[in-house]
């Protein structure tokens, strides 16, 4: 099962190169794909949303998300499931972009896309959220394009960096909120006893 499923792998990725690939469509995703690099884009969606103090608080939980997607996947799978790059694996193999340093297994640019994205559709703004979904869609097209991961390190990058997201925001989110609004109410009661 796991030897026809990296067939399938291989085959979709020889199938984008020798069939989808053209000098606009390469242009347009090179380019794309490197405004993921490091996280940067979405850590620098997360920093707006800290800077600006009404949505400070909300901000920190995407912040959390990101850090938690990269420690599951960079500290951690990476490492554990080792698995090669394609263009190292399979001599036909044409990358578009330079030799990343870490493993395949999974995306990291797709996860950390998506670990942003969820919060940010959940806490803070649907629309922008669901318009930060699209392109973390599209980020993951773009790694296997550029034929630096194989389809599935992108599907399991996605279904990773979803994960983080809700739990961030379904069980860290709401644990954290209640404690804090807790304390204010205790605050504010303290307040008007003392006066």
């Amino acid at each position: 099962m796991l030897q026809s499923l990296m067939e399938i792998d291989s085959n979709i990725l020889l199938f984008v190169q020798d069939n989808l690939r053209s000098e606009i469509l390469n242009y347009f995703m090179v380019h794309f794909t490197s405004l993921g690099n490091a996280g940067l884009i979405w850590i620098l969606i997360v920093l707006v949303y800290i800077l600006n103090r009404y949505t400070r608080k909300k901000g920190i939980y995407c912040a959390i998300s990101l850090l938690l997607c990269f420690i599951v996947v960079n500290i951690f799978l990476k490492n554990v499931v080792a698995r090669i790059r394609p263009y190292d694996a399979m001599e036909q193999i044409r990358c578009l972009v330079e030799a990343q340093p870490d493993y395949s297994f999974p995306s990291g640019h797709t996860a950390i896309a998506f670990a942003a994205s969820v919060p940010v559709f959940i806490l803070l703004d649907r629309g922008i959220g669901l318009i930060m979904t699209v392109f973390s869609i599209l980020m993951g097209l773009s790694r296997i394009y550029v034929c630096v991961h194989y389809p599935t390190d992108v599907i399991c990058g996605a279904i990773i960096g979803i994960l983080c997201g809700i739990v961030t925001c379904m069980v860290i989110y709401p644990r954290f909120s209640k404690k804090t609004q807790a304390k204010i109410n205790f605050i504010e009661s303290k307040k008007s006893v003392d006066r």
